[in-house]
């Protein structure tokens, strides 16, 4: 019997890891157009709005408000990366055009996968990736990522530390020796050229550095379900539920096509999955059979 392939370099670093790098998966005209929908997205937002979110940055809701968006999304050569990695049908969730504006602190230390008591939470392979597009080059200088890698599936000092996604209260610590943006000797800066596609684990703790510059770092994360059909059935009624956007009934025929096998289909009678992201260092630590 022939033996397995091994797997990808970059299947095997998100693996080990919790992140892998897909360079030059974005076109610069792509790169172009999002720069000019973003920014426009940004002006419209209020100081109030932007005061709320705090640490977190300027930060707004993908809603399709352009086609752009819905390009995204469907991005051929970024479902072709995620097929080569195993995923063939991964399923869209969200998106979020997040800026550090110049001279601004950095993002604190966090996690973004929501959904721990279930089983899946476990699993060595993911079943929530982000997919990260920077539209400008980023260094350390200007709030490039930073990431400790194989937290996804260890044990880190911070995970008792902090809390495990967006809280509220960290959004708003200004104290740069609190834990949650302190620099670690694990932690590894994730430098990248506009264009380039950062694949990485809802588990693994990521961050951001500062922004020293005089300019504007926007970053579009999306959400997607790389294995939805091997998900259970409260999972994928725990992930319809908390659906936030949903295309809008003026999409064209032709961006609905092409966003039809994205979509979130659920419609069992399954109990949903319990959100858990921000109390669940208890239920966290059982699930991944940490002391």
């Amino acid at each position: 019997m022939n033996a397995s392939p091994p797997p990808s370099p970059a299947l095997a670093q998100l693996q080990r890891d919790g992140y892998c790098l897909i360079p030059q998966c974005g076109t610069p005209e792509l790169i172009a157009q999002l720069r000019g929908a973003t920014d426009r997205l940004f002006a419209a937002i209020t100081p109030e709005h932007r005061k709320g979110y705090g640490n977190q940055g300027t930060h707004a809701t993908l809603a399709y408000q352009e086609p752009v968006f819905t390009d995204l999304i469907t991005w051929q050569p970024a479902l072709d990366a995620l097929a080569s990695l195993g995923f063939a049908r991964p399923r869209y969730w969200s998106g979020y055009p997040i800026a550090r504006e110049p001279h601004t602190g950095p993002l604190y230390w966090h996690q973004d996968w929501p959904f721990w008591d279930e089983p899946e939470a476990a699993d060595p392979l993911p079943h929530q990736l982000f997919l990260m597009w920077y539209l400008t080059d980023t260094r350390r200088e200007n709030g490039c990522l930073r990431v400790i890698p194989g937290s996804h599936l260890r044990r880190h000092p911070l995970h008792a530390a902090i809390s495990d996604s967006h809280d509220g209260s960290l959004r708003h610590v200004d104290d740069p020796d609190h834990p949650a943006y302190r620099h670690y000797p694990e932690q590894v800066d994730v430098p990248v050229r506009a264009g380039d596609l950062v694949v990485g684990d809802a588990r693994v703790l990521h961050a951001s550095h500062g922004n020293t510059t005089d300019e504007r770092r926007t970053v579009i994360t999306l959400w997607y379900f790389p294995r939805y059909d091997e998900a259970s059935e409260s999972l994928r009624a725990g992930w319809q539920r908390t659906l936030r956007t949903k295309p809008p009934a003026d999409l064209s025929a032709e961006q609905r096509q092409r966003l039809e096998p994205l979509l979130l289909r659920y419609t069992g009678a399954a109990e949903p999955a319990k959100w858990n992201g921000a109390t669940c260092h208890r239920t966290r630590d059982m699930c991944l059979g940490w002391p």
